[in-house]
């Protein structure tokens, strides 16, 4: 559904509740602005607010409009997979359990990269604390170096006298 659409589905169930737009928000836990910018599209409800709101909407085509809302926004937050090519070129739906099976897939994935990006970060820290001990170290043959040179002498200085 469009955003026009959500919003006029909000509006519908609260009239249909009859009741104003802070008694809903109060019944939904949001704020009177949220609800106002809800019914004039200019944002959605999210997943929890929609499902809250159909336990308190009544039965009818109000209900009917805000479950077909309640499963657009499911499919926007987590799109079921699409079926894939089977024998035969047939497209074959996903098998119940099978979006389980690509989470824990995508899981192990990002799982891996986590492990590899904290492996570099480590080995980058430590070449960092490398060159921080090496930069300590020239500092203080620095030290060393400009301890043992002799303080150059003051030149005297030659007063000129005007004859």
């Amino acid at each position: 559904m469009e955003k026009l659409e959500a919003a006029k589905v909000v509006k519908r169930v609260r009239q249909k509740l009859e009741i104003s737009q802070e008694g809903l928000a109060r019944m939904l836990n949001a704020t009177k602005g949220a609800v106002q910018h809800w019914e004039r599209g200019r944002n959605n409800p999210d997943l929890a607010r929609l499902l809250a709101l159909r336990q308190i909407c009544p039965h009818g085509g109000e209900r009917k409009e805000l479950e077909a809302l309640i499963k657009e926004t499911q499919a926007q937050v987590a799109p079921l997979p699409l079926g894939h090519s089977g024998p035969g070129g047939k497209i074959t739906l996903p098998q119940p359990g099978e979006s389980l099976i690509l989470l824990r897939r995508d899981n192990n994935k990002l799982r891996k990269q986590v492990t590899k990006l904290e492996s570099t970060l480590r080995r980058r820290n430590e070449q960092l604390r490398i060159l921080e001990d090496v930069a300590a170290d020239l500092q203080r043959e620095m030290s060393k170096l400009r301890a043992a040179q002799p303080l150059a002498a003051p030149e005297p200085v030659v007063r000129q006298t005007s004859e």
